[in-house]
């Protein structure tokens, strides 16, 4: 998971965000509810499409939380992505942890035309107290608010590689309003 730059087509195939999210999230802390799924503008949710595939086998859609502002796309550190279970979830999702960054795996499969619909996704809003002590971190992402939602999958190649594609939504603003 270390590379955080990768296209989002490659030859016969693009991953791409149908519906994108609305730009503003209440991010929640974990002291708190969960403020709910990450919803589209137009009603809804997010959808996320892999084209061009066109094997029978389903794959995973990986889902973290990257930084909007910087000009390299990486995991963010003041933020991550929290799932979202109840009656009114459709999407079946699990975390994992992989590098240090909390990602969500959905499930693309092909009697959905690789096609998932997010809202198993939350936004969860870290401590600026517990992101301080770890090392590295510095004072910057404490401003810094605005964050992407970030998808990946890893396609299985006849020679054997894997291609590994990528793509982020619009910048989503997770301050409270004021």
């Amino acid at each position: 998971m270390k590379d955080w730059q990768l296209p989002s087509h490659s030859g016969p195939y693009e991953l791409r965000i149908e519906v994108q999210p609305k730009s503003h999230h209440r991010a929640h802390y974990e002291t708190e509810g969960s403020r709910g799924a990450v919803k589209a503008s137009a009603g809804g949710h997010p959808i996320v499409q892999l084209h061009g595939y066109l094997e029978n086998e389903p794959l995973m859609l990986q889902l973290f939380i990257g930084t909007a502002d910087d000009r390299l796309l990486r995991p963010h550190a003041f933020y991550q992505v929290h799932r979202i279970t109840g009656k009114t979830v459709s999407t079946t999702s699990h975390e994992a942890i992989l590098s240090n960054t909390k990602v969500l795996e959905i499930p693309l499969l092909p009697e959905n035309s690789m096609r998932a619909v997010i809202d198993c996704a939350g936004i969860l809003k870290l401590r600026n107290s517990d992101i301080e002590l770890r090392k590295g971190e510095t004072d910057i992402g404490r401003k810094n608010t605005r964050v992407r939602l970030v998808f990946r999958v890893h396609v299985p190649q006849p020679s054997g590689r894997t291609l590994s594609l990528q793509v982020a939504s619009n910048p989503i603003e997770c301050s409270q309003r004021s």
